[in-house]
């Protein structure tokens, strides 16, 4: 590949990290502890590339020499001089794809995709929820409760909630929220289904308010617990759409 090609194309995928991490973008990929990593990984990649190109400008040598064993193969096929800096470019299709059309959060396709639902929690018995009407919980918390406690702490509590709508193919939908352990590729689903809510299309935003009730199933990792819905309001994506 040719030395200038690599260097521009160092640039262009730092500047694309750089472009993402400093305002929120990153926070659809992966969780916002990352931020200073990946600010650090983009600057140097750029760092890097402006210093290759430098030195390719000063030598004034646009190309890498070849090893002796590429070198016959481009000259008996006539063409290899040409494939080499196409395949190269090739390499900044995702990063147009950042600058270009930002790939959004996971959403409903992925939630509705992940069979399991509820992480058991470390301990027995969950803590009494916080004092408030309604208590504001987040959605893994909720179903956390509903299914490992068996409801016991959210019996009589009027709870609050912000998730996106996933279709269920049962009927209804499922108040969903995706959480990272590290980045997109390992979220976790945590899926509440609403009961007496209107019909919203897939990967709405909204804030529920509701009671407990049980019927969703206990102790079992696919059990998706039940809310009785007395109001619910259309949100904004938040701008960490993770837990």
């Amino acid at each position: 590949m040719r030395r200038d090609v690599q260097a521009v194309i160092l640039i262009l995928v730092g500047g694309a990290v750089l472009r993402i991490s400093i305002g929120d973008t990153f926070l659809n990929y992966v969780k916002d502890v990352m931020k200073p990593w990946l600010i650090l990984s983009g600057a140097i990649l750029v760092v890097l590339g402006v210093l290759a190109l430098v030195d390719v400008l000063r030598r004034g040598r646009g190309v890498e020499e070849e090893t002796p064993h590429d070198e016959p193969h481009e000259h008996d096929d006539g063409h290899g001089h040409a494939h080499g800096p196409r395949a190269a470019w090739l390499l900044l299709i995702p990063v147009l794809a950042i600058f270009l059309v930002a790939p959004p959060a996971l959403g409903a396709y992925a939630a509705a995709r992940d069979t399991t639902n509820a992480v058991q929690p470390r301990v027995a018995a969950a803590p009494p929820l916080p004092p408030g009407d309604p208590v504001t919980v987040t959605v893994s918390d909720y179903v956390g409760r509903a299914v490992w406690d068996e409801g016991r702490s959210l019996e009589g509590r009027n709870v609050q909630m912000t998730g996106f709508v996933t279709p269920n193919p049962e009927g209804g939908w499922w108040l969903s929220r995706l959480a990272l352990a590290c980045c997109a590729a390992d979220a976790l689903a945590s899926k509440i289904q609403v009961l007496d809510a209107p019909d919203l299309p897939a990967n709405t935003w909204v804030t529920v308010t509701g009671t407990w009730v049980p019927g969703g199933g206990t102790k079992s990792d696919t059990a998706i617990p039940l809310l009785q819905v007395s109001d619910l309001v259309e949100v904004p994506q938040p701008t960490n759409p993770y837990e």
